[in-house]
């Protein structure tokens, strides 16, 4: 019998996890989760994890409470380390009560980790404090909807209007116009101020503010979507934010790693990252065709990698094909930018050529010009490479395998519906741009009239100007740290 931690993810944005839910997180052999954490999160289990899915929203659960019960009854006896993610806290309306009742009815043990409640982070990020010394010296915590989430609550409402403090609804946005009426007839002032936020805590937070009076009309016309939090009271009128580059909303295209680098930089500079269009690396039929190649190491002098994706796979496929690393002793490397050669020197080895820019072309003809005419080159990469690299060594005469060992396809992200939101767009590969704009033609979407486009480097820059126009930012040096300096300095 295995044990269930019941871990709360927080209140949206993936950062906002405790240490040690994460770290459970890690381990764990099955996750139960659902749609209020944020699925980032899922990037962070084992590869061998299973993942279940068992999310609710209102009018139309996925699965009953009962359900639910039984599945972590099931997991624990399957699987010895289980984690139930639950959005915000297990314990703030998030019924870890109910799912503790069924495990220990059956002798199962478990741990509950508390997570940040979104009652009072989301309005925090919003600049809205619940208690301000003077103002409000207490919060209220109330469930925006019935336990069926058919109906209309029911609140002691001249309670709740007469309460000098905070008021603060989860799970309410269908109940607003109602909630907001009821507290104006019970005797609240139609003045008082209240706000809604909208996805809180992440990329695509939306905040409307106004009074009792008027909010349900705003709101109306934001066209606001759940989940989101109803503060009420004289705190919902601050707006603790810093106005320094904060608001400025970034759309990432990348592949998770180079992303998650982004996401921890850009908001570094108070920017707030938005996922765009998640990028996936696809290893080809051709990978075999490595694989095979692999006896013939020894026919080469160089193996040249132009990406970190090239660098993974092959090591990853020499790990797979059980291939001694000393058979690489007689070769040497040449690389195309600082990222690629770090993540060579993470398999312990250091690269031997990096042109003095990140072009193709300058990797061509730099390397031409400075090995011999009889050296032989293994090139494995993407398939969308440059075409000019190959051009340029074989006018020099020099013998290459160009072996396409993988593609990078994009799928767009939910918060494409938020495009029009969005300040800047960040590309970091070139297959990032084809990607990105073959998807929002399909879809028929236009780009909003003054974004701005941030490249990693002159590689991605051309192919966006043939896809789409010039770019407005591009990194000097071409990883993610000069792309973020790049950007600190011109956006």
């Amino acid at each position: 019998m295995g044990i269930v931690y019941l871990v709360g993810a927080g209140p949206g944005d993936a950062g906002l996890i405790t240490v040690k839910g994460l770290k459970k997180l890690r381990q764990c052999d099955a996750v139960v989760y659902d749609r209020l954490a944020s699925e980032e999160l899922l990037d962070y289990v084992q590869k061998d994890c299973t993942k279940i899915y068992v999310g609710k929203q209102a009018g139309k659960h996925s699965k009953k409470q009962e359900e639910i019960n039984a599945i972590l009854v099931e997991c624990a006896k399957k699987y010895s380390t289980v984690v139930r993610l639950k959005g915000g806290d297990p314990f703030v309306f998030g019924r870890g009560g109910e799912e503790i009742e069924a495990l220990v009815e059956h002798g199962i043990a478990y741990e509950v980790i508390p997570g940040i409640t979104s009652a009072v982070a989301v309005p925090e990020c919003a600049g809205i404090p619940v208690t301000h010394r003077g103002i409000s010296r207490s919060f209220h915590v109330i469930t925006g909807h019935t336990q069926t989430s058919v109906g209309s609550p029911e609140y002691d409402y001249e309670t709740l209007a007469k309460n000098e403090g905070t008021l603060v609804f989860l799970m309410g946005l269908s109940n607003l116009e109602e909630i907001a009426t009821h507290l104006v007839q019970a005797g609240k002032a139609g003045s008082t101020p209240a706000a809604v936020i909208s996805e809180g805590t992440t990329g695509t937070q939306r905040t409307i503010r106004g009074t009792l009076t008027d909010i349900p009309e705003k709101v109306r016309g934001a066209g606001l979507s759940s989940p989101a939090v109803i503060v009420i009271g004289e705190t919902a009128g601050y707006e603790y934010r810093c106005p320094a580059k904060h608001g400025t909303r970034v759309g990432i295209i990348a592949t998770d790693l180079l992303r998650r680098k982004l996401e921890r930089g850009l908001e570094g500079l108070g920017m707030q990252p938005v996922s765009l269009c998640d990028m996936q690396v696809v290893p080809t039929e051709q990978m075999k065709e490595l694989e095979e190649e692999f006896d013939n190491l020894h026919t080469y002098q160089w193996v040249m990698f132009t990406s970190q994706n090239a660098v993974r796979l092959f090591f990853e496929a020499m790990k797979r094909c059980r291939i001694d690393i000393r058979k690489l002793g007689n070769l040497r490397f040449a690389v195309l930018g600082s990222g690629t050669a770090d993540r060579l020197a993470e398999y312990g080895i250091q690269a031997d050529f990096i042109p003095s820019r990140y072009e193709a072309c300058v990797l061509a003809e730099e390397f031409a010009d400075n090995v011999d005419p009889d050296t032989k080159v293994l090139i494995p990469r993407a398939v969308q490479g440059s075409k000019e690299l190959t051009a340029i060594l074989s006018e020099h005469q020099i013998a290459y395998r160009d072996i396409l060992i993988y593609n990078v396809e994009g799928n767009l992200t939910e918060n494409i519906e938020n495009l029009d939101t969005l300040d800047v767009l960040v590309f970091v590969s070139a297959s990032g741009v084809t990607s990105f704009f073959q998807e929002i033609r399909k879809r028929n979407l236009i780009l909003p009239e003054n974004i701005r486009i941030a490249c990693i480097g002159s590689i991605t820059r051309n192919r966006l100007q043939q896809e789409y126009g010039e770019a407005d930012v591009v990194a000097a040096v071409s990883d993610v740290e000069g792309l973020l300096d790049a950007m600190q300095k011109e956006l």
